[in-house]
Protein backbone atom coordinates (compact mmCIF):
# COMPACT_ATOMS: atom_id res chain seq x y z
CA UNK A 1 0.00 0.00 0.00
CA UNK A 2 2.59 2.53 0.47
CA UNK A 3 4.38 1.47 -3.03
CA UNK A 4 0.62 2.64 -4.25
CA UNK A 5 0.96 6.02 -2.28
CA UNK A 6 4.57 6.80 -2.79
CA UNK A 7 3.86 6.25 -6.93
CA UNK A 8 0.78 8.52 -6.38
CA UNK A 9 2.50 11.32 -4.89
CA UNK A 10 5.22 11.20 -7.28
CA UNK A 11 3.13 10.91 -10.53
CA UNK A 12 1.16 13.88 -8.75
CA UNK A 13 4.14 16.43 -8.39
CA UNK A 14 5.51 15.60 -11.97
CA UNK A 15 1.76 16.68 -13.21
CA UNK A 16 2.21 19.63 -11.34
CA UNK A 17 5.73 20.71 -12.54
CA UNK A 18 5.01 20.25 -16.05
CA UNK A 19 1.45 22.05 -16.46
CA UNK A 20 1.80 26.03 -17.57
CA UNK A 21 0.56 27.02 -14.08
CA UNK A 22 2.77 24.82 -11.29
CA UNK A 23 5.60 26.24 -11.68
CA UNK A 24 7.20 25.12 -15.02
CA UNK A 25 10.25 27.07 -16.15
CA UNK A 26 8.91 28.36 -19.56
CA UNK A 27 8.19 32.02 -19.49
CA UNK A 28 4.53 33.51 -20.31
CA UNK A 29 4.51 36.19 -23.19
CA UNK A 30 1.72 38.37 -22.30
CA UNK A 31 1.94 40.14 -25.16
CA UNK A 32 1.38 36.87 -28.00
CA UNK A 33 -2.29 37.22 -27.44
CA UNK A 34 -2.11 40.69 -28.63
CA UNK A 35 0.43 39.47 -32.06
CA UNK A 36 -2.28 36.17 -32.57
CA UNK A 37 -5.19 39.15 -32.68
CA UNK A 38 -3.20 40.98 -35.53
CA UNK A 39 -2.97 37.84 -37.17
CA UNK A 40 0.34 37.00 -36.71
CA UNK A 41 2.41 33.78 -37.35
CA UNK A 42 4.98 33.42 -34.60
CA UNK A 43 7.85 31.28 -34.18
CA UNK A 44 9.37 30.95 -30.81
CA UNK A 45 12.88 29.80 -29.30
CA UNK A 46 12.71 26.78 -26.78
CA UNK A 47 12.65 28.78 -24.23
CA UNK A 48 9.22 30.22 -25.42
CA UNK A 49 10.55 33.66 -26.92
CA UNK A 50 8.98 35.36 -29.80
CA UNK A 51 12.22 35.00 -32.20
CA UNK A 52 9.70 35.90 -35.35
CA UNK A 53 6.89 37.96 -36.45
CA UNK A 54 5.34 37.62 -40.05
CA UNK A 55 2.66 40.11 -40.36
CA UNK A 56 2.86 39.73 -44.10
CA UNK A 57 -0.32 41.30 -45.69
CA UNK A 58 -2.10 41.85 -42.18
CA UNK A 59 -3.82 45.17 -41.34
CA UNK A 60 -0.85 46.25 -39.52
CA UNK A 61 0.11 49.98 -38.92
CA UNK A 62 2.56 52.47 -37.28
CA UNK A 63 0.66 51.96 -33.98
CA UNK A 64 1.19 48.36 -33.52
CA UNK A 65 4.84 48.82 -33.93
CA UNK A 66 5.43 49.42 -30.00
CA UNK A 67 3.55 46.69 -29.49
CA UNK A 68 5.86 44.36 -31.52
CA UNK A 69 8.89 45.75 -29.98
CA UNK A 70 7.88 44.56 -26.98
CA UNK A 71 9.13 41.29 -27.94
CA UNK A 72 13.03 41.75 -26.70
CA UNK A 73 14.16 38.89 -28.28
CA UNK A 74 12.78 38.94 -31.99
CA UNK A 75 15.41 38.55 -34.41
CA UNK A 76 12.94 38.48 -37.56
CA UNK A 77 9.99 41.16 -38.66
CA UNK A 78 7.91 40.89 -41.87
CA UNK A 79 5.67 43.81 -42.56
CA UNK A 80 5.37 43.40 -46.30
CA UNK A 81 2.32 44.77 -47.85
CA UNK A 82 1.40 46.54 -44.28
CA UNK A 83 0.04 50.30 -43.56
CA UNK A 84 3.53 50.44 -41.94
CA UNK A 85 5.07 54.07 -42.73
CA UNK A 86 8.21 56.00 -42.11
CA UNK A 87 6.85 57.16 -38.48
CA UNK A 88 6.37 53.77 -37.25
CA UNK A 89 9.86 52.69 -37.35
CA UNK A 90 10.83 55.20 -34.39
CA UNK A 91 9.57 52.56 -32.63
CA UNK A 92 11.92 49.44 -33.68
CA UNK A 93 14.95 51.01 -32.72
CA UNK A 94 15.15 49.73 -29.42
CA UNK A 95 14.97 46.00 -30.67
CA UNK A 96 18.50 45.30 -30.56
CA UNK A 97 18.32 41.85 -31.86
CA UNK A 98 16.23 42.41 -34.62
CA UNK A 99 18.23 41.23 -37.51
CA UNK A 100 15.97 40.85 -40.86
CA UNK A 101 13.12 43.33 -41.25
CA UNK A 102 10.88 42.84 -44.47
CA UNK A 103 9.30 46.28 -45.27
CA UNK A 104 8.76 45.26 -48.99
CA UNK A 105 5.33 47.17 -50.21
CA UNK A 106 5.14 49.31 -47.53
CA UNK A 107 5.21 53.39 -47.36
CA UNK A 108 8.71 53.29 -46.34
CA UNK A 109 10.64 56.63 -47.84
CA UNK A 110 14.26 57.61 -47.17
CA UNK A 111 13.07 58.92 -44.06
CA UNK A 112 12.45 55.85 -42.43
CA UNK A 113 15.60 54.19 -43.10
CA UNK A 114 17.35 57.13 -41.04
CA UNK A 115 15.30 55.05 -38.21
CA UNK A 116 16.45 51.90 -39.24
CA UNK A 117 20.59 52.93 -39.04
CA UNK A 118 19.74 52.83 -35.18
CA UNK A 119 19.48 49.31 -35.31
CA UNK A 120 22.70 47.89 -34.74
CA UNK A 121 21.81 44.00 -35.47
CA UNK A 122 20.20 44.55 -38.49
CA UNK A 123 21.68 42.31 -41.15
CA UNK A 124 19.34 41.74 -43.99
CA UNK A 125 16.25 44.59 -44.83
CA UNK A 126 13.80 44.58 -47.72
CA UNK A 127 12.02 47.58 -49.55
CA UNK A 128 11.03 46.17 -52.42
CA UNK A 129 8.96 48.15 -53.75
CA UNK A 130 9.20 51.50 -51.90
CA UNK A 131 9.84 54.79 -52.47
CA UNK A 132 13.42 54.45 -51.23
CA UNK A 133 15.90 55.80 -53.27
CA UNK A 134 19.94 54.88 -54.19
CA UNK A 135 21.08 57.45 -51.64
CA UNK A 136 19.35 56.31 -48.82
CA UNK A 137 20.21 52.88 -49.24
CA UNK A 138 23.96 53.85 -49.21
CA UNK A 139 23.71 55.82 -45.96
CA UNK A 140 21.97 52.85 -44.29
CA UNK A 141 24.86 50.64 -45.60
CA UNK A 142 27.55 53.30 -44.56
CA UNK A 143 25.81 53.43 -40.97
CA UNK A 144 25.22 49.42 -40.99
CA UNK A 145 28.27 48.09 -42.41
CA UNK A 146 27.51 44.46 -43.87
CA UNK A 147 23.83 44.75 -43.93
CA UNK A 148 21.80 43.28 -47.20
CA UNK A 149 19.45 45.28 -48.71
CA UNK A 150 17.54 44.19 -51.37
CA UNK A 151 15.31 47.16 -52.98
Amino acid sequence: MRIVWFVLALSLSVIGCNSSGGGGSAPVDKHTDDLIALGAQIKKDTGGNVIEIDLTGKPVGNSDLALIARHTRLQKLWLSSTGVTDVGLIDLQSMKRLRVLGLARTGITDAGLKHLAAIKSLREVYFFPTKVTDGAVDELKAALPGVRVIY
